[in-house]
């Protein structure tokens, strides 16, 4: 009688007993990931649109033809300036792919002058944006773009003479060898007319 109080004593506890948890099913690290991104963010290729500019990617050699040269003459130099300027234009192509970064150097009737511009593909706003820092001019020269034909023609408005104008600037020609490019400008909101053009062909030697 002892023994199967005993008995009955001992399966009581065992059955009282935690039962040990069950283990736990492994899952991947990009499982994990997957469940939380509920909006995941696509990442996309480089647009046609950027394609379309390889062709500039390279060092250009330069001429300018300035319309009223006296008129921009900057710094304590000797002479009147001359209609011209020469210089180089470096373009490479931006982080991803996905602009493309000129680099400007030149004498001109300004001196000389050295810029910085950057040209990306603006996808949700379907046009080209062209931003420009220049050594002669404060502020940011913003404007947007689009193809007409086979000119890339830029449009905007540039306060940074003082006042505010309408611009225009026109790659024309866009080739492996040589291209060009025309800046005007329409004071006080009148006729838009020429500030100087630009002759590129690509150096010799140079990709």
């Amino acid at each position: 009688m002892t023994r199967a109080l005993l008995s009955a004593a001992l399966l009581l506890t065992l059955g009282a007993a935690p039962r040990p948890a069950p283990t736990p099913t492994l899952r991947s690290a990009s499982q994990k990931d997957e469940e939380r991104a509920e909006r995941p963010v696509r990442f996309a290729e480089p647009a046609p649109e950027m394609r379309k500019l390889s062709a500039l990617v390279g060092v250009w050699q330069l001429t300018e033809t300035w319309t009223e040269p006296v008129r921009y003459k900057r710094g304590a130099y000797e002479g009147v300036p001359g209609p011209g300027g020469s210089g180089t234009l470096t373009v490479r192509p931006g982080p991803g792919g996905f602009s493309v970064l000129l680099e400007y150097d030149a004498r001109n009737p300004m001196g000389r002058v050295t810029a910085l511009t950057t040209l990306v593909w603006d996808p949700a706003r379907k046009l080209y944006e062209l931003d420009e820092i220049h050594s002669a001019f404060p502020a940011v020269l913003h404007l947007t773009g689009k193809f007409e034909g086979g000119d890339l023609v830029f449009r905007g408005r540039s306060a940074r003479t003082g006042k505010v104008d309408a611009v225009r600037l026109v790659w024309k020609d866009l080739g492996q060898d040589a291209w060009t490019a025309v800046y005007s400008a329409a004071e006080k909101d009148g006729r838009m007319e020429r500030v100087w053009s630009m002759e590129l062909n690509r150096k010799p030697g140079a990709p």
